[in-house]
């Protein structure tokens, strides 16, 4: 997508001009929920590639890799002192944040960043786009679609599903919700749900997308009653997903390097969390045929990934 490509040339010529005659960087320590995660890594990698150019020095802790995951944190930030701390995933966030001492704090990957404890000094980049972002995709490549729904827990999401909620009615679109406590009311409220909507919408929420068997139920249902699936990841179009528009992870890296930046710059201010400025999206061509759903064909053009048919 052109307004995609154009965002992360802009991230990249922020990185060059604030970088520009920035003296002594200190010290930056990554905090990895699990480094064997492929998006993990490769925001991980992303990052340390411009943050290192610009003289920082960085330690790392992979959480995976140690039995005891927060004493390891408090001796490396003793040993290393960082000025800044980066977390990558949920876990990372929550293990770190009750150690950063007065120290600046950056996450990444986060999924429903909203519920988190959001502490003085702490700054993010979301993992989800925002929610008029989505709207406006879903508009744009199923122009059709008038009501959407979606399940999702009151504890974890409701922040970012009254966000949903405000954004599709300002382009006409209702959001049918439903919300659940734990994962076994799923089927029922299913059943309840799919029969109201036109198109059903998997939101990052951790109650949910519980377990395999969760999701499961979720495309088994849709799929029951012909109902197309739009989901935030694209690991979910070989599930059934007819749509899936996910955060870029190597953006996501740059993003949050650029970010540093300028917070070393004072050019953000405190408690700041940027939408992703980059999205990947992707066509289940053989579940948008089987469904005969009206796609906008002018806007074939901005999808990265088409998936066919199996043969």
């Amino acid at each position: 997508m052109k307004i995609r490509n154009f965002c992360k040339v802009l991230i990249l010529l922020t990185v060059f001009w604030i970088s520009a005659g920035f003296a002594q960087p200190s010290k930056i320590l990554i905090v990895n929920s699990d480094n064997s995660v492929y998006r993990y890594q490769t925001i991980a990698t992303e990052f340390k590639k411009i943050i290192q150019q610009n003289a920082y020095q960085v330690a790392e802790l992979n959480l995976n890799s140690h039995a005891d995951a927060e004493t390891e944190l408090k001796q490396l930030i003793q040993q290393e002192n960082p000025g800044l701390i980066y977390t990558i995933g949920t876990k990372a966030y929550l293990l770190a944040r009750d150690y950063t001492h007065n120290r600046k704090l950056l996450f990444s990957a986060a999924i429903n960043w909203r519920r988190l404890d959001i502490a003085e000094g702490t700054y993010g980049v979301a993992n989800e786009l925002a929610s008029a972002q989505e709207i406006s995709l879903l508009r744009y490549f199923l122009p059709s679609i008038k009501t959407i729904g979606l399940l999702y827990s009151d504890k974890f999401s409701r922040e970012y599903v009254e966000s949903i909620k405000k954004d599709a009615l300002s382009v006409g679109i209702n959001v049918v919700t439903k919300a659940i406590n734990e994962d076994k009311e799923i089927g029922d409220a299913l059943n309840g749900l799919l029969p109201k909507i036109e198109l059903f919408w998997i939101i990052s929420d951790p109650v949910v997308l519980s377990n395999k068997e969760s999701v499961k139920t979720i495309f088994q249902s849709a799929q029951q009653q012909k109902k197309p699936v739009y989901a935030y990841s694209d690991v979910y179009i070989e599930q059934g997903a007819v749509l899936a528009v996910s955060a870029d992870s190597d953006t996501i890296g740059r993003q949050s390097a650029s970010f540093v930046l300028m917070m070393d710059k004072d050019k953000v201010s405190e408690g700041t969390v940027q939408s992703p400025a980059g999205s990947t999206i992707t066509l289940n061509k053989c579940v948008l045929d089987a469904l005969r759903l009206n796609f906008n064909k002018d806007a074939l053009d901005s999808i990265n990934k088409v998936v066919g048919c199996e043969k």
